[in-house]
């Protein structure tokens, strides 16, 4: 009989409210979920804090992934030299890119990968907005699947006791 591959869980956590809200939402269906930070070196100080808190409520560690001192200098402003000081933007979306998608990718290698995405079920049109250039992650959101919305949200983060991001 042959081997059952495993397949790897994971969550990126962005310091808002949505990926906050559904971290603390899958906490107990997939127990060995590995959540994940894009640290892209310009975060508010309140962001580390947030991060703090809900680590503290998953009863695990939230992986920093991304080098935010590459270059000696924050990472988030070395790219934007690179990219001649231009801000991204829905149409220029670099940061995406260059900040979250790649650093991901790499994080997650070549396993067979269910990565959660928190889009609510109010923003439909986002589903397909960044899909992954690697055939072995598989994208899930279930606050689509849930019929989760933006009040749902706010639900899930009060009854957790976690509030809103400062």
């Amino acid at each position: 009989m042959p081997k059952q591959k495993k397949i790897r869980h994971v969550m990126g956590i962005s310091g808002g409210k949505d990926s906050t809200a559904l971290a603390i939402y899958m906490r107990d269906k997939i127990p060995d979920m590995e959540y994940f930070f894009c640290d892209t070196g310009s975060e508010l100080p309140e962001t580390y804090d947030y991060l703090h808190l809900l680590e503290k409520y998953l009863g695990k560690p939230i992986v920093r992934i991304g080098e935010p001192e590459d270059k000696g200098e924050r990472y988030f402003n070395y790219w934007l030299d690179m990219n001649g000081n231009f801000l991204p933007s829905a149409r220029q979306r670099w940061c995406t890119v260059v900040l979250k998608i790649k650093p991901i990718e790499a994080y997650l290698g070549s396993k067979n990968t269910i990565s959660y995405v928190a889009i609510r079920a109010d923003e439909d049109n986002r589903k397909g907005y960044i899909k992954p250039s690697k055939g072995n992650i598989e994208v899930e959101y279930p606050f689509i699947d849930a019929g989760i919305n933006k009040a749902g949200v706010y639900k899930i983060l009060d009854d957790a006791g976690i509030g809103l991001p400062k």
